[in-house]
């Protein structure tokens, strides 16, 4: 696969401004285009903790955000098949977070099943899957600034967006990745990657998420 690989850009910040005290609330033109509310910054029922029933402690909602210490990660309720999801985060010094989708809690972790989407790595990196493709667009990322992301995934077709440019875009299951599993810390775990549908997954350690929607694809 072709790749263009630019300089690491973190990319216009987003408003660092919420109205704590509102909660978020979908247009009508979102409703009938098929959006719906994962996190409206008051409740948390679409959510609990990864292979428990219940919200672990090192999540945290307050003032319209919802913020993650480690720990448990949070998974929803619901499997979700093809979809697209959108969501605002931010990180502080040092934070880490990832999105997973297709997880099944037969793993011992998220990442035993799910793929990844990486919001903030060690390196300050974003918008990666864990190493398996490289990005098309190399992106940096600033603590304290707030980031958009969008996950699609479409069959075997999977892209992560930030701030509205399109950082990779992949197959699940072609010659490509097949091999790229292959040779990665991906290799023993047998359905990685795999699963047509399963939950999607929030994780981190200083991160912060905000106006949480998705929306399925017939």
């Amino acid at each position: 696969m072709a790749v263009a690989i630019v300089a690491v850009f973190a990319g216009p910040a987003l408003s660092t401004v919420t109205r704590a005290t509102d909660a978020v609330r979908l247009t009508s033109l979102q409703r009938v285009q098929g959006w719906r509310l994962l996190f409206d910054g008051e409740s948390l029922d679409a959510w609990r903790g990864y292979r428990t029933g219940k919200i672990p402690p090192e999540w945290q909602m307050s003032g319209g955000l919802l913020s993650g210490r480690g720990g448990k990660a949070l998974v929803t309720e619901e499997d979700f098949k093809d979809f697209e999801l959108e969501f605002e985060w931010m990180v502080g010094e040092g934070g880490i977070g990832s999105v997973y989708f297709h997880v099944s809690e037969d793993g011992a972790t998220p990442g035993d099943t799910g793929p990844v989407m990486e919001l903030a790595t060690r390196d300050g990196q974003t918008g990666g899957n864990g190493g398996l493709m490289a990005r098309q667009l190399v992106r940096g990322v600033r603590a304290g600034d707030w980031y958009r992301a969008k996950l699609v995934v479409f069959g075997n077709h999977v892209e992560h967006w930030i701030n509205g440019e399109k950082v990779l875009d992949y197959m699940l299951d072609d010659s490509e990745w097949r091999r790229a599993k292959a040779s990665s810390a991906f290799r023993n775990s047998h359905d990685y990657g795999l699963l047509p549908q399963g939950r999607i997954v929030l994780e981190g350690q200083g991160i912060t998420f905000r106006y949480i929607k998705v929306r399925t694809m017939p």
